[in-house]
């Protein structure tokens, strides 16, 4: 941590903006085709993983900036973001594998999901780690299955590279402790590569379903 500094912080915020906006690029398609429970999960999650990272880097600038070391803001991380990314696949996962008519024929049956989006209190982060894993997993696959469900390849190539680099900053960041400063620079340019895929593969979800709408 003493290699941090302030532009690293500034750093830190370009991917959490960017996974904002590509989130939200997804809630303007999804809006009007999933159902109210996919969309509710889809959005908590977007929420939910987007405080984490702003949490994440608040903390980051106040400690570099030698205000204060505000740990919870850092604990409270991948709580927030393990929870978030299991709301995010369980909405986008269930809207990928249902059709409309299904989705139409079965609003009856009422699911509940609270049970699933439970965050286990432990002191170590390995569950955490693997829940993200995990939602990261299905979310991305589940935009890519889309992306190639619409013959949408680079939509679908977008969305796998946002999860390839996704994987390569999570590998990156455990390094952090024990490394220089040119791993931490390394995992947040990589971090912002990833989260751009994202964003860019949301805009042509976006406008595919544009385009779908008004028969271009």
């Amino acid at each position: 941590m003493d290699e941090w500094n302030v532009p690293m912080a500034l750093l830190d915020t370009v991917p959490v903006v960017l996974f904002f906006l590509g989130c939200i690029e997804l809630m303007r398609a999804f809006y009007p085709r999933m159902s109210r429970r996919q969309y509710s999960l889809f959005s908590a999650g977007s929420v939910m993983v987007f405080l984490a990272g702003m949490m994440k880097a608040i903390w980051k600038f106040l400690y570099v900036l030698e205000i204060c070391d505000y740990a919870i803001l850092s604990d409270s991380f991948f709580p927030i973001q393990s929870a978030g990314f299991v709301l995010l696949a369980l909405g986008t996962a269930g809207f990928a594998i249902e059709d409309k008519k299904e989705q139409a024929s079965h609003n009856h049956i009422p699911t509940d999901y609270r049970n699933y989006a439970a965050v286990p209190v432990t002191a170590s982060k390995m569950p955490f780690i693997i829940l993200t894993f995990l939602g990261t997993t299905v979310f991305y696959g589940s935009l890519a299955s889309i992306g190639f469900r619409k013959k949408n390849k680079l939509m679908a190539v977008f969305f796998i590279g946002a999860y390839t680099f996704d994987m390569i900053q999570v590998f990156l960041a455990t390094k952090f402790e024990e490394s220089a400063s040119v791993m931490h620079w390394m995992a947040e340019i990589v971090n912002t590569i990833a989260q751009t895929c994202l964003w860019l593969g949301a805009l042509r979800l976006n406008q595919e379903y544009h385009d779908e709408k008004y028969g271009y």
